[in-house]
C-alpha cells in the first residue's frame, strides 16, 4: 500500500532539528517571482527523488523526464525513484543536512507541512496562486499542500475512498440499489449475511486501513472547524466532541454487522481477493486501486464487468461535513535551498500539463490531480470517481494530517475496538490523552495546515510491510 502511517524516529529527529535551526514560527525564506521564473530557454541540470518506484509506475516518470530532456537540449535531469519506506528514510537524512534534492516527493498534511515550516519547501504561491496553472488543479488537491495561506506543493495524483461492490451479490440478496444512508448499509449488511456472504471483506494486518475508516467516520461526525482544531494539536483539550464517539460506535457497527467474526489481521490484499472471487460484497478501498479490479490486474473478467462503487453513506443525525470524503493527493516539492528553483517549477509545470496528466492517467489508471483529465483513462469507474470526489470536500487521510503522537495511538485504540477489547468512549479518551501529550510536548505548538485542504493513501502495486501507504 502506498500510504504513509507512521512517521520513523529518524524523520522526526531530523525535522526536530530543522526547525530548531529554522527557528519555530518565524516567516518562511522570502521566494521573489524572479526566482520561480525562467531567464530564457531551460538550461541547467535538476535532481528528483520520488517514490513511485514500483515497476508498473516507475517508466511513466522516467519518460516523462527524457521527453522534458529531448524537448529542452540545454537539461539534464537524475530522477531516482525508492520505495515508501527507503524513501522515508532517505529524505530524513537529506533534510537533516539541509542537501535536499531540487524537487522531492512529499504526502500531503502534516508531513509536507514540517518542510514548508523548517523552511526546506520552497513557497511557490506566485506561480500557484490565482495564476493560469494554479487553476488547472483540482482545488482541494491544490489545497493540500497550502500552510499559512501559501502553496508549497505541486499534486499530481489524486485519490478517494469509497465502497466497491459487487452487482451480483447485491442483487442475488436482494439489496436494491446502493445504501444512501449508515442504517441502509447495516441492514444491506444483514441481507447480504443471510444470503451467505461476507458483507464487507476488511484487513488491518497494518493498520492503516482502519485509520482510513477514522478518516471518513471522523469527518461524518465532527464539524469540520473542530475537526481542524483537534488534528492540528494547536491547544490541549481536543477531542471533546460527542462526535468522536459516535465515529468510534459506528466503526464497531460496522464490524459486528458487516465484517467476518474474529479478527481482522490479513492484509488488505488479502481481504480483496474475497471481493474480486465473489466471497464478498463490498470492500472499503481507493480510486487508486481500480486498476486491480480489472482482468488485467488479476480480478476474473466476470467481476470486471459487474461491479460498481459508492460512497460511504452518512448518518442523518450526524454533525460532521454531510459532502466529506476520505482522500488525498500525492505531490512534489522544491527545495527551498535549490539554485534551480525556476528550472525544477518549469518541469512541474510540464509534469502536470493536461497532456501529459490525461497520459499518466490513460497508462497507470490513476486519477490526476489536473482537471479534466478522468475521460482519459481506459479503467472502468474513473470518469465516475472523478465525478464523486468533484462533488465533495476532500478529508486527508488523518494519518498524514495530524501528529504522529495521535496517530499511532488512534490507530491502536481504533484495533482495540475492532477486537472488542475497549468501548467507543474509553478509546476517545486514550487519543484525548495523546493530543493532550502531544500538545505539550510539540516544539511548534501544532499544526498550521490550512482547513480547505482537509481531504490518504493508496495502493501502488507492492503492500509495504512497515504498514504505510
Amino acid at each position: 500500500m502506498l500510504r504513509i502511517l507512521r512517521t520513523p524516529a529518524l524523520l522526526a529527529t531530523a525535522f526536530a532539528t530543522v526547525l530548531a535551526l529554522g527557528g519555530c514560527g518565524q516567516p518562511p525564506v522570502p521566494t521573489t517571482p524572479n526566482d520561480l521564473t525562467l531567464n530564457g530557454r531551460p538550461r541547467g541540470h535538476l535532481t528528483v527523488l520520488e517514490k513511485w518506484a514500483d515497476p508498473q509506475y516507475a517508466p511513466y516518470f522516467t519518460r516523462m523526464a527524457r521527453e522534458y530532456e529531448r524537448r529542452n537540449p540545454g537539461v539534464t535531469i537524475d530522477l531516482q525513484a525508492v520505495g515508501d519506506q527507503p524513501y522515508k528514510d532517505r529524505i530524513a537524512a537529506l533534510a537533516a543536512s539541509r542537501d535536499l534534492p531540487d524537487i522531492f516527493f512529499a504526502w500531503p498534511g502534516q508531513y509536507a507541512e514540517r518542510f514548508a515550516d523548517g523552511k526546506l519547501a520552497a513557497d511557490l504561491t506566485s506561480r500557484l496562486g490565482d495564476t493560469a496553472w494554479g487553476r488547472s488543479f483540482v482545488p482541494d488537491a491544490l489545497r493540500a499542500y497550502r500552510y499559512n495561506g501559501r502553496n508549497y506543493g505541486v499534486p499530481v495524483t489524486l485519490d478517494a475512498k469509497v465502497f466497491a461492490y459487487n452487482k451480483r451479490i447485491f442483487r442475488k440478496a436482494g439489496v436494491k440499489g446502493v445504501p444512501r444512508t449508515f442504517p441502509q448499509l447495516l441492514s444491506a449488511c444483514d441481507r447480504i449475511r443471510k444470503a451467505g456472504w461476507r458483507p464487507i471483506t476488511f484487513g488491518n494486518q497494518y493498520g492503516w486501513p482502519v485509520g482510513h475508516l477514522l478518516t471518513q467516520l471522523n469527518a461524518m461526525n465532527v464539524p469540520p472547524d473542530t475537526l481542524a482544531a483537534d488534528y492540528a494539536v494547536r491547544k490541549g483539550g481536543g477531542f471533546r466532541h460527542p462526535g468522536y464517539i459516535r465515529a468510534f460506535a459506528d466503526l464497531r457497527r460496522l464490524k459486528e454487522r458487516c465484517f467476518a467474526p474474529g479478527g481482522s489481521s490479513v492484509s488488505h490484499e488479502s481481504a480483496q481477493t474475497k471481493l474480486v472471487y465473489g466471497k464478498a460484497a463490498m470492500q472499503y478501498l481507493e480510486t487508486i486501486e481500480f486498476p486491480f479490479l480489472t482482468e488485467k490486474g488479476g480480478a476474473p473478467a466476470s467481476f470486471e464487468r459487474d461491479w460498481d462503487f459508492f460512497p460511504m453513506p452518512r448518518a442523518p443525525e450526524a454533525e460532521g461535513d454531510p459532502r466529506a470524503l476520505a482522500g488525498g493527493t500525492d505531490g512534489l516539492m522544491v527545495s527551498n535551498n535549490s539554485p534551480n528553483k525556476a528550472l525544477a517549477v518549469d518541469f512541474l509545470k510540464f509534469l502536470t500539463a493536461r497532456p501529459q496528466a490525461r497520459e499518466m492517467v490513460r497508462e497507470l489508471g490513476w486519477l490526476s490531480a489536473v482537471k479534466n483529465t478522468s475521460e482519459a483513462g481506459r479503467v472502468k469507474g474513473l470518469g465516475s470517481a472523478q465525478r464523486l470526489i468533484d462533488g465533495h470536500r476532500m478529508s486527508i487521510w488523518l494519518d498524514t494530517r495530524t501528529d504522529n503522537k495521535v496517530v499511532n495511538p488512534t490507530l491502536a485504540a481504533a484495533d482495540s475496538v475492532l477486537g472488542g477489547r475497549v468501548s467507543p468512549k474509553e478509546a476517545v479518551r486514550r487519543i484525548r490523552e495523546a493530543a493532550d501529550q502531544a500538545h505539550r510536548f510539540s516544539p511548534r505548538g501544532g499544526s498550521s495546515h490550512d482547513e480547505a485542504s482537509s481531504t490518504r493513501h493508496r495502493r501502488g502495486g507492492q503492500p509495504d510491510q512497515g504498514g504505510t501507504r
